[in-house]
């Protein structure tokens, strides 16, 4: 089905790498205008050319800091001149610091915070004015993670906080903006192969990456055209009956309540 997003105006954070890239491709090969931006140029200015290649319609912009209200809104700003609406915001962007909760010093806890959850803050701030205001309203797409509400062996309390409070924003903004037909859900993903972490998933022997694969009902972690498809559906008209929900994408890890799957053999489910 092409076109999903025929003529729409997307805003995509965090596009030079991983899932941005990937959602950027997505969105512009379904029709979307895209901006998007990033903090290492080289990363964005590949997407961009990835994008453009494939015959899609791209804008980046790097570096920028979505912890910097005043960058955000400079962005934000430079899109509406540009496009003169917004429809769609992906907020995909960020990164945090991980370490026990007991030894991590206060500096990791607040930098956490400045880069999962002040950019959807900022950003979505920046872009809500324009979408109120401008009739037929938008779609925001929030990204928390299953850390939101489950721990795991590695030491990630900040960033569980981070997403767990832009959870839980979502629901207030879909009920705010629903009146101005803009609908906010979140996708709440599992450990993903991204450049954050390659380095520890393309080491098969690392024990949280076996376990990761273990508690698997598909016996794999996740890429970053599985949280791109999702988002590309939250951002279509197909889900125009859906806000103010946390939808986990994590193939299954978090129902296995502590078992373990290993790959069945040929015939075994007959």
């Amino acid at each position: 089905m092409a076109g999903r997003l025929a003529d729409k105006v997307a805003l995509i954070t965090g596009i030079g790498s991983g899932i941005g890239r990937a959602a950027a491709q997505l969105f512009a090969a379904e029709g979307a205008r895209v901006a998007g931006c990033g903090m290492r140029p080289e990363g964005v200015d590949e997407t961009v050319r990835l994008v453009t290649e494939a015959g899609g319609s791209i804008v980046g912009a790097a570096p920028v800091d979505l912890g910097e209200p005043a960058a955000v809104t400079a962005w934000v700003d430079e899109v509406v001149q540009r496009f003169s609406r917004i429809d769609v915001l992906y907020n995909n962007a960020g990164s945090h610091a991980m370490g026990p909760f007991g030894a991590a010093p206060e500096e990791d806890w607040r930098m956490t915070m400045r880069n999962d959850l002040d950019p959807t803050y900022l950003t979505t701030r920046a872009v809500w004015p324009t979408m109120c205001a401008q009739g037929g309203g938008g779609v925001i797409i929030n990204t928390a993670s299953i850390i939101a509400s489950r721990a795991t062996a590695a030491a990630m309390s900040a960033h569980g906080a981070a997403k767990g409070a832009v959870a839980a924003l979502t629901p207030h903004l879909a009920v705010e903006g629903g009146p101005y037909g803009i609908r906010v859900n979140t996708l709440s993903p599992g450990i993903t192969r991204t450049g954050q972490t390659e380095g520890l998933l393309s080491d098969p022997d690392n024990p949280l990456v076996r376990n990761q694969i273990r508690l698997s009902p598909l016996g794999r972690v996740g890429a970053p055209e599985d949280v791109a498809n999702l988002a590309l559906f939250l951002a279509s008209d197909e889900s125009s009956y859906i806000t103010g929900t946390t939808i986990v994408i994590d193939g299954g890890q978090t129902l296995s309540m502590g078992m373990s799957f290993e790959p069945a053999t040929a015939g075994a489910g007959r």
